[in-house]
């Protein structure tokens, strides 16, 4: 116990061991074929070191802000998001690129344009509602009532002013503190088998933010006492509490990027087992946005607050597989081993780590089920609930030319925001497409690809 509170401890200079000591081994793997016997010694004990420390991580890290593991592609997405183990080609280099060594290549290049993925999540339909309370233009009224009072009879405007500031009252509770979330993301990916080097290519965007409604305890407060002192006749101009006055306000903040990402993997013999490894260099431009309104007047656009410049920057992602003789698979990836801070217009913080996560399937000739993990738990980039998420699913292939997918994708930081999934894809003449949709109460999503196979 003593060594695990050791490891919690300086968990945060442990990433950037972690990271250095994967890419030097991964350059050492790609430079160097099979590799000698002695790496393979080496390897093997640093990727025990690797699995030690990330228990360590997993049992006291601290949530960290961060985009979601992978983006919404159809083929996964639609099996829960599962993909460490068991994604195509596809999409192995958005969750695990060490699959392109082992997955068995059918044409020598595979063109998949575009893929798109959709998601919006609206808790208890909170955009409804602030649309509703401002299409019946109730400030208006209720600063008009106001200047009666101060202007004319207040006699005839109190019992009214006391209705308007209680139905105020009541619409901001029902705002309050319920978080929306949109999240967007379109590539191209290109895959090409070279030797016993396969690898990837992908050019895309991603967008990923939220808002929040937040009410004040002062301005609920406040429209108590209105109620209160218009009932009661008590209320005169020098004590009224005008809607320029609240502090109430919607507040909107989340990241667009643009990338290029090359994935490479290939098999290598590491004490005598054969294990893919895989690694996927990016290259990142990056503008975040990050706004505050009065919600009389609010909404949810990407297009407000913008930082005046976009950020460059580098990333790697890693992974690592085990395809087994009786049909099983395990895997594990880390994404994001360098990590980004982005500071917003006004001054916030944007902060991505890097994120772990492991998966488990089993594959026949016709089918597969997948299980995958998060082992740390992530913040919203935006005001949505932390995720850790427990996902499963599985595949029917259908004579090679139609495809069934369901999953389910479980948040273990937040059990209202899990999503039930489901998808098809059709093959015909070597062309594919890929279809997927989730949803629950308050979250639908979609995605959608295009492939080509030569």
């Amino acid at each position: 116990m003593a060594g695990l509170v050791y490891f919690g401890g300086i968990g945060c200079s442990f990433w950037v061991k972690i990271s250095s000591m994967i890419i030097r081994c991964l350059r050492q793997v790609l430079a160097s074929g099979e590799g000698k016997e002695k790496e393979g010694g080496c390897m093997a004990r640093k990727l025990m070191q690797l699995g030690s420390t990330m228990s360590a991580l997993v049992l006291f890290s601290a949530p960290v802000s961060a985009l979601p593991f992978a983006p919404i592609e159809p083929q996964s997405f639609a099996q829960g998001g599962t993909g460490v183990s068991s994604a195509s080609n596809a999409s192995a280099g958005f969750l695990n690129p060490a699959l392109l060594a082992i997955n068995e290549p059918k044409e020598a290049v595979v063109l998949y344009a575009p893929v798109i993925g959709f998601r919006y999540f609206d808790r208890q339909n909170v955009l409804d509602a602030l649309i509703s309370y401002q299409d019946i233009g109730i400030e208006t009224l209720y600063d008009a009532e106001l200047n009666i009072l101060i202007n004319e009879d207040p006699g005839l405007s109190l019992p009214t002013i006391a209705a308007l500031a209680a139905g105020i009252r009541s619409r901001f509770s029902g705002l309050a503190n319920k978080p929306v979330q949109q999240e967007f993301m379109g590539a191209i990916v290109v895959g090409v088998e070279y030797d016993k080097l396969n690898m990837t290519f992908s050019l895309g965007t991603k967008m990923l933010g939220g808002a929040l409604i937040d009410i004040t305890e002062q301005d609920l407060a406040e429209l108590d006492r209105m109620v209160t002192e218009a009932g009661s006749g008590e209320l005169s101009s020098a004590t009224a509490f005008a809607s320029s006055q609240f502090g109430s306000r919607l507040r909107g903040r989340g990241l667009i990027t643009s990338e290029f990402a090359l994935s490479m993997a290939r098999n290598v013999t590491l004490a005598g087992h054969e294990i893919a490894v895989g690694i996927t260099p990016r290259f990142i431009q990056a503008t975040s946005f990050d706004y505050v309104e009065r919600i009389n007047n609010a909404d949810f656009k990407t297009t407000r607050g913008r930082s005046n410049d976009s950020t460059s920057a580098f990333d790697v992602d890693v992974g690592a597989a085990k395809r087994y003789g009786n049909g099983w698979r395990a895997g594990v990836a880390i994404k994001n081993l360098i990590g980004q801070r982005y500071v917003t217009s006004l001054g916030n913080e944007i902060r991505i780590k890097p994120q772990a996560r492991v998966g488990v399937s089993h594959a026949m000739k016709w089918s597969t089920v997948a299980m995958d993990f998060d082992l740390n738990k992530s913040e919203s980039l935006g005001f949505d609930s932390p995720t850790q998420y427990l996902a499963i699913g599985a595949e029917l292939n259908v004579f090679d030319m139609s495809i069934i997918r369901v999953g389910y994708r479980a948040n273990m930081s937040d059990p209202g925001t899990s999503v039930a999934t489901v998808g098809l894809g059709v093959k015909v003449y070597g062309m594919q497409v890929d279809l997927a949709a989730g949803a629950n109460e308050d979250e639908i999503d979609f995605a959608a690809s295009l492939g080509y196979q030569f």
